[in-house]
Order: C-alpha cells, then structure tokens, then sequence
C-alpha cells in the first residue's frame, strides 16, 4: 500500500488547478509510467496556459483502459496547505486526494503490477474540472489510442468503489450584459446588473419550474429534477463604482432520459428578449450503459455492488465515443471540491486490488451487448 500513498502523495504536492499548466504533473507521471509507451497530446487553453494529457500504453492487443484528470478544482477556503498531503489517523488529506489524484496513483500501481504481456491503457488529461477540453483533443488526435482501441474504460471518479453505469450531462450557458464602469456618485455610469437582473428573474421561474415539472424529472437519479446552477460576476466591482460588466454562469444538469432542448431555448429567449449575449456550450449527451450490458454484469460481480446512476458529471459522457465507459474509485464524491478533502488510505489499498483484477477480467472478457 506504500507505493500508491507515495505517489498519491507526490500526485498532490503539484499545483495542477485547472488555470495552471498540467506539464509538471505530467513530467511526475512520465516518470510512474517508466517502460510504458507514452503519447503526450498537447494544446494551448483559450486563456494562452499549455496543458498536456497523456496516453500511455503497455502489453499487446486490446484491453482495459483507465481514465483520470490531472486538474483540480481551485483552493478556495483551504486552512491548512492544500499541496503539503497530510496522512492523519489513515487518512490522506490534501487538494485531489479524492478528486482524483488517488484513484490516478491507485490505477498506476495496479497496472504496472500485471503481467507484461497483458494490454493496458492510461488516458490522463487535463480541464476536466473546467471545459473537459483535454478529452476532446485526446479523443481527436490520439494515435495511439486509434491503435489500440480498449475494450472498456474504467473512470476512477470517487464513486466509493460502487460502480456508476450512467450519469448527467450538462450544457453550460454564460450571460453578458454591457454597462459603463465609473465613480458611482457620477450621473456617467451605467450599471450592468440592471440589465442582467430581469433575466435573472426569468432564470429563477426557470429553476423552480425545474424541480416542480414531472417532464423535466428522472425517478432513476437523486435529486430528480435536472439541476441549473446559477452563478453572477461582477469581477470585482466596489460597491463606489457602477458595474461595467455583469456576467451569469449556468450549468445545465440532466440525465439521458430528459431532452434539454425546450430548457435551451426557453434560456435563449429570455437572454434575446433582455439584449444579453449568450454563449451556450453543451457537452456531449449523458452516458448510461444498461442494466445488461456485459460490462456493467462483469463490474457489479467483481465490486460486489450492484451499478447506479449519479447525478455528477465525467468524462464518460465524451469516452463513450471510444468504447463502453464504467465510472468506479475511490473516496466519496461528498468529500470533493471542500477545503477538507481527503480519501481513506485503506480506500487506496482496496482500489489497487479492485483495478487490478477489473484489467484482467476485462482483458479476457466478450464485452459486446447482444441484440434485444
């Protein structure tokens, strides 16, 4: 068990929050994955910072891939050093301890110890705490993963080892409203929230007919009601000055179940109707493998624990273009994005002996879903 809170530890010291580029992190991990062949695909972010995912690839043929993200979220309200990892009464604390740096260190560990001529994967990338743009470009440009496409793909996301067959999705929406920043003891000024507040209006009938509506409702997830998230900017703004920018950010939740469309349009008309700029963003469609599917069977029997359905969201929901993706780690996902996170060392342990044997049963597995 050393060697996975060793490395867990080294994963957590690196600042990799996702406005930060993901290249030393990187350079560590190259290093965990010594005799691994290793395909970095690298791109700019649009605020000009360089981020690098990995591929990495060892034995022959077609197998097990495990996915993870390097990013975290940021350390807002941290007391203690969120990149100084703690081990306290057999418990590791520290920023990405849980999400997901653990289950990164845990996948390595376990990987590395199989056999050499068993088929492994790695897929490691960056932002996905921000834009999942690192999938994207891993997905579009990898060649290595082109040659050898896996049979499945394990995501480490903090799951508390119970396996998550499907989850939501989302579409991120963000609201500009232009005014013109000055003293505010000045007739010269024109404060942006003005125009921003009747559209707030609309987006809180909006939440609430959400969580009131059946139609926009899946009884298979908790909470039911797909989520909108809203969020205001005033980037700063003193209370002496009228706001030159307001600025809402939104993000949509919903499961496979719910066309999101009518909520779509239903925030495009209040953002046209108030003169707002609108940009939408939409992430791919939610993933949810069935009950069935041979996956789902093979992962239930291993973990001994029958697969759900979450209301968070990962990267599945871009994997699922590459082959069945199956979210399962350690750490709870309740002990994520807090100024507390941590994971149970013992947690670590039982991920590196799940991990290592889901390769091996799957490496030796029929995954295909048979005909209704």
């Amino acid at each position: 068990m050393s060697d996975v809170v060793t490395l867990a530890r080294e994963l957590v010291s690196i600042d990799s929050r996702s406005f930060v580029s993901t290249r030393l992190i990187c350079e560590r991990l190259t290093d965990a994955l010594k005799g691994w062949e290793i395909e970095p695909i690298d791109y700019v972010d649009s605020d000009g910072t360089e981020k690098r995912n990995l591929v990495a690839r060892r034995g022959t043929g077609s197998g097990a891939a495990f996915a993870g993200h390097m990013d975290t979220v940021p350390d807002a309200g941290w007391k203690r050093d969120p990149f100084a990892p703690d081990v306290e009464d057999g418990i590791l604390y520290g920023l990405g301890t849980s999400d997901m740096k653990g289950a990164v260190a845990a996948s390595i560990v376990a990987l590395s110890a199989l056999p050499q001529h068993e088929p492994a994967m790695m897929l490691l990338t960056a932002d996905e705490e921000s834009t999942k743009r690192g999938v994207r470009e891993m997905i579009a440009r990898s060649e290595l993963l082109r040659a050898s496409m896996p049979k499945a793909i394990i995501i480490g996301e903090p799951t508390c080892l119970q396996p998550i067959r499907g989850h939501r999705a989302d579409v991120q929406f963000v609201a500009h409203a232009r005014g013109v920043q000055a003293h505010s003891s000045l007739a010269e000024g024109r404060n942006a929230n003005i125009a921003l507040i009747p559209f707030l209006a609309d987006m809180r009938e909006l939440y609430l007919k959400l969580r009131s509506d059946a139609s926009f409702q899946d009884a298979a997830y908790d909470p039911t009601w797909c989520d909108l998230n809203i969020i205001v900017d005033n980037y700063g703004t003193a209370p002496n000055t009228t706001v030159g920018q307001a600025t809402c950010r939104m993000k949509l939740r919903y499961s496979k179940s719910i066309d999101p469309a009518p909520i779509v349009d239903a925030v495009k008309r209040a953002a046209e109707r108030h003169s707002l700029e609108l940009e939408i963003r939409p992430e791919a469609s939610p993933p949810e493998l069935r009950r069935d599917h041979p996956l789902v069977c093979l992962v239930e029997r291993i973990a001994g624990r029958a697969a759900g359905v979450a209301a968070l969201g990962t990267e599945a929901s871009e994997y699922k273009k590459v082959a069945p993706p199956l979210i399962i780690g350690p750490g709870y996902i309740d002990h994520s994005h807090k100024p507390s996170e941590h994971i149970r060392v013992a947690d670590l342990g039982r991920a590196v002996e799940l991990f290592s044997t889901l390769a091996l049963e799957i490496n030796g597995a029929d995954l295909k879903e048979t005909s209704e």
